[in-house]
């Protein structure tokens, strides 16, 4: 009778990890994709050092000095980072996440917290360099004007030198990883208690679970890591003949623009990252449901 089951009974396999990969991939480029105008206009807003100027007014302004094509600036260089370090992020994610809770290595919990701080560092090894460019090419005509992504990265290499394609890195690694850790952690929480209140079927997430946790998951990291946001962007638009510590960058925000020098953009970054994780996660949810890697693979 044991033999009988055995036999009949089906043996579950590993998760593919490399269809998660691709799935979000897709989700995370589409997400960049979409909110890359918002990005532009908070990076113009963190980069003006003279003056305090809202979210509405930037947009204006860029409309009616440059045209409406301003705000897709360096957008090439945002597919190209997303596309990849998108994946990077969540193969890493649910490999680590699911290995952790798998060897009872730390508490289920506090897995997904772990698991996108690793997923952060190793995305970045690509996002950084693009960033750079990307960053540099949403700034006022006149500060870096690079004809595309390639051209970006030709002159930094050949002008500053390969490493600085990693300027801003320890910061950059730093914000990313909170970043990503807090969202993805928040996300997991976030969802068990709205899984609760708007419960789904057949073991998948509702929509209305994964919107609500999304958008409170994002809006909850944008404020706390802004002054992190602010600090990569003054760096990343810095002379290569010109060396800043820190310390010395955070006292001279500090004495020019104030306490709320440290959260220029934040308006637009809650928007932006609020929009984007309503973009991502359920994207992400739906594509796994659809093929059925929220599920054991049997």
């Amino acid at each position: 009778m044991d033999s009988n089951l055995n036999a009949t009974t089906p043996i579950p396999t590993p998760p593919n990890h490399l269809k998660h990969a691709l799935v979000g991939s897709f989700a995370g480029t589409l997400m960049e994709a979409i909110v890359h105008p918002i990005d532009t206009i908070r990076t113009r807003i963190k980069s003006n050092t003279k003056q305090n100027i809202s979210f509405m007014a930037q947009a204006i302004s860029m409309l009616k000095t440059e045209g409406a094509s301003s705000y897709l600036k360096g957008l090439t260089c945002t597919l190209l980072s997303a596309s990849i370090s998108r994946g990077c992020y969540f193969y890493i994610y649910e490999k680590s996440k699911d290995f952790m809770i798998k060897e009872h290595i730390v508490e289920e919990n506090l897995a997904p917290f772990i698991s996108g701080f690793f997923a952060g560092f190793i995305g970045d090894l690509v996002e950084i360099p693009c960033d750079l460019v990307r960053t540099r090419m949403q700034l006022e005509p006149g500060h870096y004007d690079y004809r595309n992504v390639f051209d970006g990265f030709k002159k930094i290499y050949q002008h500053e030198g390969p490493t600085k394609l990693f300027r801003g890195g320890a910061v950059y690694f730093t914000l990313d990883a909170i970043d990503t850790g807090l969202t993805f952690g928040f996300y997991e929480l976030f969802k068990k208690g709205f899984s609760l209140v708007f419960p789904g079927h057949d073991h998948h997430v509702s929509l209305s679970a994964s919107l609500a946790s999304s958008a409170l998951s994002a809006s909850v990291t944008a404020i706390l890591t802004n002054p992190f946001d602010v600090l990569v962007t003054r760096i990343q638009m810095n002379k290569k003949d010109k060396k800043l510590k820190i310390v010395k960058l955070v006292e001279k925000i500090y004495e020019r623009e104030g306490f709320q020098g440290f959260f220029k953009g934040l308006t637009g970054r809650i928007g932006q990252y609020g929009l984007s994780a309503v973009i991502l996660f359920p994207t992400y949810e739906f594509l796994k449901s659809k093929f059925g890697l929220d599920l054991p693979e049997l």
